[in-house]
């Protein structure tokens, strides 16, 4: 989910290739049934939060490799590409590598399931959700926790768009009238620059879409609590789905407010009535703690069955009537979770270990461009110079290196450098401070 936090400037991780023996692995478990299961998407959130795909960082390796996962699933499921021959829809942001602007290329997926009534074919149910996250903690991205940890943002949101994927899966074996268009989105976490990208460049004209549903973090369910956001942006929306929420026995928040800081918006802007389902932040929200094993996969479950509910009902009509209501649909208390959440993060920022060194890449290892006085290396015995071979194990190649070794290391934790100087090699245990 798009954090509403301030976000800091940051050195950018390039891109980086593929490797085969990845690619190969993608999409290569097989589901366990039909039916919305919470198998299924232990399967599915186990791979898409897994420390393999780096937190699926937009325009980056993991990203790609998320996208590749639901282009496999799409392919999987006998779904019609939703982009053309393609079920890619690539675009373009704007980054930063070593002070320098680049352009990095996100892929959003897009699959199509046919309806049963050729009535319908050109008014689409849309169901989607982000598949990126915020990749090794880049504040452009929202990561909260430091830079080189990887956040794995399995609620945010493997939560949501696997549950796209279960849906797919779901009504593939029971079609509605309405065809179905599956969205993927990249960037999200950007400023929502994939579902924006979708909408204006019209891989699916807004005009032929019946209502869009958009999942967004609901792996995490406390106290029986959904919100449910974008009910007045269709005149008829309570009409149909409050008969769908009162069988429900969990306590549903509705809001008819079009906005939130998610991908429904794009589509609300682009004249569509759009859904925005949602369980709140939590205390691992764009933390690097936000891991697979926090998933309440059997209260997902119950909210993807709710989903499906309202899917049904909507697919009982040939057209709703987009309603403006703007401002944001959220929580009432999201914005003070929000701040207590941010207030909790800089306090674990101002606890993590720093090293004391100003790095310089070279061709094949890092030096110390400087060590800094009385710092953890400068007791250690390290002086500018000095070329880093390996911290913690991890060789020394580039910046991010560093970071990936050193991030997440607290105050007082040691680690183990070894460094060469006068082409001798030296190991130091240091006490980070």
């Amino acid at each position: 989910m798009l954090t509403s936090l301030l976000l800091l400037p940051f050195l950018a991780t390039p891109q980086e290739p593929i490797s085969p023996e990845l690619l190969e692995t993608v999409g290569k478990k097989a589901v366990t049934s039909a039916e919305i299961s919470a198998d299924d998407l232990r399967l599915h959130i186990g791979y898409l939060a897994s420390d393999e795909l780096e937190g699926r960082g937009s325009g980056r390796r993991g990203g790609a490799l998320a996208a590749e996962y639901f282009v496999s699933q799409w392919k999987r499921l006998g779904l019609k590409p939703g982009n053309g021959k393609s079920y890619l829809h690539e675009f373009e942001v704007n980054d930063r590598e070593k002070g320098k602007r680049i352009k990095l290329t996100c892929r959003n997926t897009c699959a199509i399931l046919p309806g049963t009534d050729p009535k319908m074919k050109d008014k689409y149910l849309v169901i989607g959700g982000h598949h990126d996250h915020a990749g090794l903690g880049e504040p452009m991205t929202g990561g909260m926790g430091a830079y080189g940890e990887i956040h794995n943002g399995a609620d945010d949101n493997a939560s949501g768009s696997s549950g796209v994927l279960e849906l797919a899966e779901y009504f593939t074996a029971h079609p509605l009238k309405h065809p179905i268009l599956f969205l993927s989105f990249s960037a999200e976490e950007r400023g929502l620059l994939g579902s924006k990208a979708f909408v204006k460049d019209k891989v699916i004209n807004p005009k032929k879409m019946l209502a869009m549903i958009n999942l967004d973090m609901i792996g995490r369910m406390r106290d029986d609590y959904l919100f449910v956001g974008g009910m007045g942006t269709a005149k008829e929306f309570h009409e149909i789905l409050d008969p769908v929420f009162a069988k429900s026995s969990l306590n549903l928040d509705l809001s008819d407010k079009g906005e939130a800081p998610s991908d429904n918006t794009s589509f609300y802007h682009g004249g569509v009535p759009a859904l925005f389902f949602f369980t709140d932040i939590h205390d691992d929200y764009h933390m690097p703690g936000d891991d697979a094993d926090g998933i309440l996969y059997d209260e997902e479950v119950q909210i993807l069955n709710i989903v499906k509910d309202c899917a049904i009902a909507l697919d009982q009509v040939k057209k709703l009537k987009f309603t403006s209501n703007d401002g944001m649909g959220m929580p009432p208390d999201f914005m003070e979770r929000n701040m207590m959440h941010f207030q909790h993060a800089m306090e674990r920022k101002q606890k993590l270990g720093k090293l004391g060194v100003t790095p310089e890449e070279g061709k094949e290892v890092i030096k110390a461009k400087k060590v800094r006085e009385d710092s953890a290396a400068d007791q250690a015995g390290l002086k500018a110079g000095d070329k880093l071979l390996s911290i913690e194990g991890r060789a020394m190649v580039t910046i991010l290196d560093m970071r990936r070794a050193l991030g997440g290391k607290m105050k007082g934790e040691t680690v183990e450098v070894v460094y060469s100087r006068s082409g001798k090699s030296h190991t130091a245990t240091i006490t980070l401070q």
